[in-house]
């Protein structure tokens, strides 16, 4: 029985763990009016609808850490994110 209520509880931890993300990349501004998204260096996009706080476009990368999220978002454009908190990497993004 111990057993059980051991694996209940580590079963929602381990899924928890899945779903989080953390990457670095570059915001860019998305398609739709006002939306932000991050490029990440594999290509891939993920929507900044749900950060905290916005970062800004200053040609600087950043390293987001967040949660997958199937939440529906104006900006449709991306891997939506939630809980998204960022920080700089000091890095340059290509063009600049």
């Amino acid at each position: 029985m111990r057993s059980l209520l051991a694996l209940a509880v580590l079963l929602p931890a381990a899924a928890l763990a899945q779903d989080r993300v953390v990457v670095a990349g570059c915001p860019v501004p998305g398609a739709e009016s006002g939306c932000l998204v991050l490029r990440a260096a594999d290509g891939t996009l993920y929507d900044l609808a749900g950060a905290r706080q916005r970062p800004p476009l200053n040609g600087r990368g950043i390293r987001i850490t967040g949660t997958r999220s199937q939440r529906f978002s104006y900006c449709q454009q991306g891997e939506p994110l939630a809980e998204v908190t960022w920080e700089a990497t000091g890095t340059l993004c290509p063009g600049r």
